[in-house]
């Protein structure tokens, strides 16, 4: 009869010390990371956004022991992006450096390759993201005025970029477009990197850009800004009036970027890698350089605000989207 007890007490030490084991594996984030980290980012290198990617990296990467590599994914107005990582290993290991797109895709296309409650886990926003609507700096157009009546007595229409369609630069287009009963042309592009180096080269009017992107090249003299996305005027580009101070209504939803993982990571390593970014963006460097490129950080997020956060903004673009009539192009 011992040797039976000694047995079946032996048998149970030893699944307790393999479900030890597992949980430890699945919820204890002291061993995170344990590889090369991976910030997919859906769109091109040179934004604003991919610096901002860059700089988290690196001092992330500093504080973990590990790599940390930006991985530009773009196109599809973000989808490329989001799907990789909503199909990717739920350890932390690869995380989406999303932006406004996330929520939009789904409000435009039929057929999106994720599920915004079912394939993620929301880590945390990192920062807003002012954006105005810019022309060169040789173009006839000096203010939004100019721009209206342009738009509205070309007998070809005015064109603007985007960095896809169904994007928030697509969204404001159309929403200016429907508020002055405008002739604009929609242009879409993988980033919008690629929509300011047409801009500058002429191949289109006009682009939506963000102030982190387009805020050096205003300020070097190649472009000029007419207007601000949002309530309030950009600490960077002060002299730069909103669409609602211009008498254009309809334009202040502001943009975004954020973290997430694969649904399915464990939520002690969320919760680490939360902790982490906002240690990151709390650091004044950082903070400075969000700041410098015309972002406003974020650090009083965390998953379950940014949760809520992204569930108010899935409701509230696609309501502008149905007002704006937006369809895939």
């Amino acid at each position: 009869m011992w040797g039976n007890n000694w047995r079946s007490a032996l048998t149970g030490a030893a699944l307790g010390l393999l479900c030890t084991a597992g949980f430890a594996q699945v919820d204890r984030p002291a061993d995170f990371p344990q590889r090369a980290v991976t910030l997919v980012l859906p769109g091109p290198a040179g934004g604003g956004t991919d610096l901002v990617a860059r700089s988290l990296g690196e001092l992330l990467a500093t504080k973990w022991g590990q790599p940390v590599v930006v991985d530009n994914k773009p196109g599809a107005t973000g989808m490329i992006g989001a799907e990789s990582v909503a199909r990717g290993d739920p350890s932390g290991h690869r995380l989406l450096f999303a932006f406004t797109a996330l929520v939009q895709a789904p409000a435009v296309f039929a057929k999106v390759p994720y599920d915004l409650e079912r394939d993620f886990a929301p880590v945390m926003q990192v920062a807003n993201a002012p954006v105005f609507l810019a022309v060169r700096a040789d173009s006839p157009i000096r203010n939004l005025a100019d721009y209206l009546a342009a738009a509205k007595n070309r007998a070809k229409p005015l064109s603007f970029g985007s960095f896809g369609t169904g994007s928030s630069y697509h969204i404001y287009g159309e929403a200016l477009k429907r508020a002055k009963h405008l002739e604009l042309l929609h242009v879409p592009y993988k980033g919008e990197a690629l929509a300011m180096q047409d801009l500058l080269g002429g191949a289109i009017d006009s682009t939506f850009v963000s102030v982190g992107t387009g805020g050096p090249q205003v300020r070097a003299g190649k472009i000029r800004a007419l207007a601000m996305v949002g309530t309030t005027r950009s600490s960077v580009l002060p002299d730069v009036p909103t669409f609602q101070e211009s008498g254009v209504q309809g334009l202040d939803a502001v943009g975004w970027f954020g973290v997430l993982a694969p649904s399915g990571t464990p939520a002690a390593v969320v919760q680490k890698i939360a902790r982490d970014f906002k240690a990151a963006i709390q650091d004044k460097t950082v903070s400075n350089r969000l700041r410098d490129l015309g972002f406003e950080p974020v650090a009083d997020s965390d998953p379950t605000r940014f949760k809520a956060f992204l569930q108010a903004e899935a409701a509230n673009w696609k309501k502008l989207i149905a007002e704006t009539g937006v369809k895939p192009e």
